[in-house]
């Protein structure tokens, strides 16, 4: 969940912001560019960039324990963001601001494996 709500803070229109990631002992900066979660969760993320060469999003993509824990994942961020999302197909998507500072945070979840493989994505709008 830290890794999603910084993810959210670090998109943005011009290019994504990795300092939130940088220098943060929660976080071990790879090779590639990518980060992974330094007490050995099994938690990347990443910046892929657009056609034009500019990363803007931010992704977290992670394996929960259970079913159970994704469960409780949505309802974290529920609370967290204090709304409910807008439920998609294989999504859920949170938004919050308006105008220029526009967020949203899209919950990919695995609703068919014993211990989900799911992504989140933050953009700015």
């Amino acid at each position: 969940m830290e890794g999603a709500t910084s993810c959210v803070l670090a998109a943005g229109k011009n290019g994504a912001d990795r300092s939130n990631f940088d220098g943060d002992a929660n976080w071990e900066k790879q090779d590639d560019g990518s980060y992974l979660a330094a007490k050995g969760l099994p938690v990347k993320v990443t910046f892929p960039a657009d056609p034009d060469g500019v990363s803007r999003i931010c992704v977290v993509e992670a394996t929960l324990p259970s079913q159970d824990q994704q469960k409780q994942m949505r309802t974290a961020f529920e609370v967290l963001l204090k709304q409910k999302p807008l439920d998609q197909t294989d999504s859920l998507i949170w938004m919050f601001g308006k105008g220029e500072n526009a967020r949203g945070l899209q919950f990919f979840t695995d609703n068919t494996s014993d211990k989900p493989k799911i992504r989140l994505i933050g953009a700015a709008f």
